[in-house]
Parts: structure tokens; sequence; C-alpha cells
């Protein structure tokens, strides 16, 4: 592996998933063809093969097939403890050596040395080449005569050094893959981050505009209306500037909030709509709003009944439900006269219900779903657990009607007022 700097990075321990069953079945396979080669030297075996003689006695028959059970039986942990495995391998064949009978414990010891070059580190790796090498030529000097050494040992060694090579190359394509899983999470890490980082230069852009021109345009109005109250001489139009002072300086405070959510939100992972990242609403702060639809000349009657929860969550979308259906009847609506606004309070939630007459439905049926308004509301109300539903009501009224459950975060309750506000 190549690191960034251009410097290698050393051989890592690689990990190697193998089932039960593949683990086992190996080993036993081999003890099965390992006995019956032993079964043959005791039976039809020539005296030219050296275990021949070893096999023909008893002892030594049960010495050879203890060491067979106990290779295939460690054999069985090779890919879980590979050192242990590979000297345990080497060591029954210098014990085998003695009695010239290490060639069958062969191929354990090349299954071992593939499983050990497969997962170990890089010095363990060189360490184990080496030791392997060196039991290797002492088993075979020993096993051998020196006239037979040269034809034997070449065998062997060039036997465990392709099991070392197919290892290392099997190694190879699994970290080549890895490096290519880890190259492409780190691309889509970086698309992920230059979306982000558009997306913030997009929110402050936005918070830009909002703040020069919404917010200038607001705080005009504001000291307009602060001339011009009380030197008209008419108290009807001090009144309504009254109002249009209150309802911009609240906007004002809203745009302002919002301000802070998008450019808190460059720098946090806050949602501006989530609980916690602007001020919540409380219960009481929609009788501004029912204000506000008065001094336009409508007849406002709120009902509240039940007992209010201590659910800030849910009081404040309680609040944002009504606020936006009464907006909507004031700018969509034809001669509206009358609005009804209604909360009534229970265990399972809160049922919020604004209904004013006036032809306002054909405007907002057209009104394109572009995430806000009585779309986006809906969308909340529904990720809360709610209900939300709007529309005409007997061809002569709309309706805008929610169930809002609470959210778990009640600390107490208050009874709500049960009124009716003319």
């Amino acid at each position: 592996m190549t690191r960034r700097d251009g410097t290698v990075d050393r051989m890592e321990r690689q990990t190697v998933n193998v089932g039960r069953v593949t683990a086992t079945a190996m080993p036993l396979c081999v003890l099965a063809v390992e006995v019956m080669m032993l079964m043959w030297e005791r039976i039809i075996g020539t005296p030219l093969d050296p275990m021949y003689t070893l096999a023909k006695q008893t002892g030594g028959f049960v010495l050879l097939l203890l060491a067979l059970c106990l290779s295939c039986s460690v054999l069985m942990f090779r890919y879980r403890v590979p050192s242990v495995t590979l000297m345990s391998q080497l060591v029954l064949t210098l014990m085998l050596s003695f009695w010239h009978a290490d060639s069958i414990l062969l191929v354990q010891l090349v299954a071992a040395f593939y499983a050990f070059m497969r997962t170990t580190g890089e010095r363990r790796m060189y360490i184990g080449s080496l030791a392997t090498t060196l039991a290797v030529t002492l088993a075979t000097f020993m096993s051998w005569p020196a006239s037979q050494f040269l034809g034997e040992w070449p065998g062997r060694i060039l036997l465990l050094a392709l099991a070392g090579a197919i290892a290392l190359a099997h190694r190879g394509m699994v970290q080549a893959r890895r490096a290519t899983a880890a190259a492409g999470l780190e691309h889509r890490r970086a698309q992920t981050a230059v979306k982000q980082r558009d997306a913030a230069v997009r929110r402050s852009r936005i918070a830009g505009q909002l703040h020069d021109s919404v917010g200038h345009g607001l705080t005009t109005i504001i000291a307009l209306s602060e001339g011009l109250s009380g030197k008209t001489g008419d108290p009807r139009v001090d009144e309504a500037l009254k109002g249009i002072n209150e309802i911009a300086r609240e906007s004002l405070a809203d745009t302002r909030k919002a301000v802070r959510a998008l450019t808190e939100t460059d720098t946090t992972d806050e949602d501006p709509a989530e609980p916690g990242s602007r001020s919540m609403r409380s219960w009481d702060d929609i009788r501004p709003i029912l204000a506000h639809a008065r001094t336009l000349g409508i007849i406002t009657i709120f009902t509240e009944t039940g007992i209010r929860a201590d659910d800030e969550p849910q009081a404040d979308l309680c609040f944002d439900v009504t606020r936006e259906a009464i907006t909507n009847a004031i700018r969509h609506g034809r001669h509206v006269t009358h609005l009804n606004v209604s909360w009534n309070h229970q265990p399972n939630g809160v049922t919020v219900i604004v209904r004013n007459d006036g032809a306002t439905g054909a405007a907002q049926a057209v009104a394109p779903d572009d995430g806000t308004g009585l779309a986006g509301l809906s969308r909340r109300v529904q990720d809360a657990g709610g209900t939300f539903a709007y529309g005409p009501v007997d061809g002569t009224e709309w309706q805008v009607k929610a169930v809002i459950p609470p959210t778990g975060n009640m600390t107490g309750k208050q009874p709500a007022e049960r009124k009716i506000q003319p």
C-alpha cells in the first residue's frame, strides 16, 4: 500500500473470514487421505519408502496416526492463530524426521504456511518464512540420505514458495479491493463536503438578502408607522398604524431569527426547523396573531378547551399551524368576514381547527408545493405522528384541521382558559 506522501506502508495483518465448515472440511479431507496412505504403507508399502519400516511396526503406526490426528486438529485453527499453527506443524515435522517419516506432514505444512502468509504481518512473515525454510531444510537432511537430499529438498522448498506466492497474490487482490472501496468512500465524502459547502454558500447568500432587503423594508415600515402614529386625527387610522407597527416588528424579529438560523447552519448540523435550533413559541403567543386579524375588521373567535400540556415542541407546532392558517385566510381569502379558531387539548394530542368564510380554497389549491406553507406544515405534523388536512367545507368555508400528538417533553400541565373571544 502507498501512502499519499509516496512512501510504502508496511504490510498489515489481514483478517480472513473462513466459515466453520470450510475450516474443518479441509483438515478432515487431508486426514482421511493421509490415513489411507498410511494404511497403504503398512499393508502394501515397499521397503524403498522411508515410512515403510516405521509403518510396519505397531508402535510406529500408532505414532504416525497420532501425529496425523494432532497435525490436522491444529490445522483447523490456521486462520485464527496462524503463527501457532505453523510452528506446531514445524515441530511435528522435525519430530517425525527422526524416524524419516516427516513427508506424511508435508500437505499440512503447506496449508499452514499458506494461511500464515495470507494473514500475518510483515515482520512475522519474514521470521516465519525463514523459520520454515530452516526447519524444512533440517528435516529433509535428517530424513533423507545425503545422496538424495538435493533431489528432495528443492521440491519441498519450491512447493512452499508456490503456496506463499499464491497467498501473497490473493492477499494483494484483497487489499486492492479494499483500497478501491476506501478511495470510493473518500470520493463520496469529498462530494458530500462540496455539496455542503455549496449549500452553506447559498444559505449565506439568502441570509444576506433577507437581512439587506426584507430587514431594511420592515425597518422602514416600522419607522414610518411610528412617525405617523397619533398625527392622523383618525382613531381608526391610528389603530391600523399601531397594528402595522406590531406586525412589522414581529416580522422583523422572525426575519432576524431566520437569518441567524441560516448562518448558524453553516457551522453546525442543526436543522432550523428542528426544536432547539430556534426559540419555541408558547401557547399564548397566538393571541397577537388573533389581534392582528381583528384589526383588519375580521370577526375572530378563539375557543380553547381541555388542559394544556407543558410541551414546548407541541405548542410551537400548534402555533405554526394556526398562524399559517390565519395568514392564508387573510392573504388568499376574498370577502373574509369570520374566522373561527379552536384548540381542543386531549391526552392523545391537540386538535387544531381553523375555519373561515370567503372564497379561499381556489387560490390555495393552485399554490405550488415548494415545501413551505400548508404543504410544509403537513409534512411536519405527519413527521411528528399527527394528521393534517385542509380544504373546502360545505362549499362556503375553508378549513384547516390538524391533530398534533404530544412529543414526550412534558414536565407538567396547565389548564387552558375556556373562553370565546369575539
